[in-house]
């Protein structure tokens, strides 16, 4: 009985630490003052219909509109994983305050969340057809 209460101590510890670090980084309105911010690398995941596949973003310049390139992986059924990169010059700032990264029928959708010296771009895609979220952190 002891070992059992003790080993629900422990989950419930590591719960509160999940929710606690989770919790430090808010969503923060995207603002031209944030944009020397987003010059460089960055990296993360592409996630679709439950696969995670890498996907990197770079970011050339700090002024609108933002140019740079979007890097990400693509897995066809049956076949080699292949990396595709697409290179866009209209990155904007959206109404809703989020990075908006179109070109042709393709667009990334990012939101800025920071905390504790952290800083990430989370949300959705639309790329060749499919549909799903993007996560990238600031390297």
């Amino acid at each position: 009985m002891k070992k059992m209460i003790f080993s629900g101590c422990v989950i419930l510890i590591f719960v509160s630490m999940v929710f606690v670090s989770y919790a430090a980084m808010t969503k923060e309105p995207i603002s031209p003052t944030h944009l020397s911010d987003f010059k460089g690398k960055w990296e993360g995941w592409k996630t679709t219909t439950g696969q995670d596949l890498r996907a990197g973003l770079e970011i050339y310049n700090d002024s609108l509109p933002l140019k740079g390139k979007l890097t990400f992986d693509v897995q066809r059924r049956g076949a080699a994983t292949t990396t595709n990169t697409s290179h866009f010059n209209e990155g904007t700032i959206n109404n809703d305050g989020n990075l908006y990264i179109k070109w042709g029928q393709h667009y990334v959708e990012l939101s800025l969340y920071k905390g504790d010296g952290k800083m990430k771009l989370e949300g959705d895609f639309r790329l060749a057809g499919s549909k799903g979220t993007m996560t990238f952190n600031k390297k």
